[in-house]
């Protein structure tokens, strides 16, 4: 038994006992926003995918959207599940943080087939909770970052 200790790594021990003590480990409300809106592209759900969003919210599809009021925001995801209905839906676990706020990237497959569609989404702090203030769908680009 005491090899299983000495075999876990410190921080998830360290995790272990701060959730055991009560306290959050920070990022988690992060992450659970950002899983929120994994969810509800995943489900095709527009409301789960804006349940966070703020009272203006931008929306921006292969180049082409604005800032849109919530209920407006839900009529332009809603075409765009009838048009792209997704198949699989991916964040990476990487998020960057910036003046702007928190943002993570994911990809996003389709029924209709093709390769994935890139999916960029941004938090701001609201207090104690983050707002989401933007999503973004493009396609994926053909050159790599890095250059191959």
């Amino acid at each position: 038994m005491f090899h299983l200790f000495r075999a876990a790594p410190r921080a998830v021990w360290v995790g272990v006992l701060l959730i055991g003590l009560g306290a959050t480990v920070p990022g988690d409300d992060q992450d659970d926003a950002v899983a929120r809106v994994e969810v509800g592209l995943q489900e095709a759900d527009p409301d789960a995918v804006l349940a966070d969003a703020a009272s203006r919210v931008q929306v921006v599809l292969f180049g082409q959207g604005g800032m849109y009021r919530r209920a407006q925001a839900t009529h332009v995801l809603r075409d765009f599940f009838r048009r792209y209905p997704p198949l699989r839906v991916d964040f990476s676990s990487e998020r960057a943080a910036s003046v702007e706020g928190l943002a993570a990237s994911g990809r996003y497959w389709s029924e209709t087939g093709g390769g994935p569609l890139s999916v960029r989404v941004l938090h701001r702090e609201d207090g104690d909770d983050w707002e989401l203030v933007s999503i973004r769908v493009e396609q994926r680009s053909a050159v790599r970052a890095d250059g191959r």
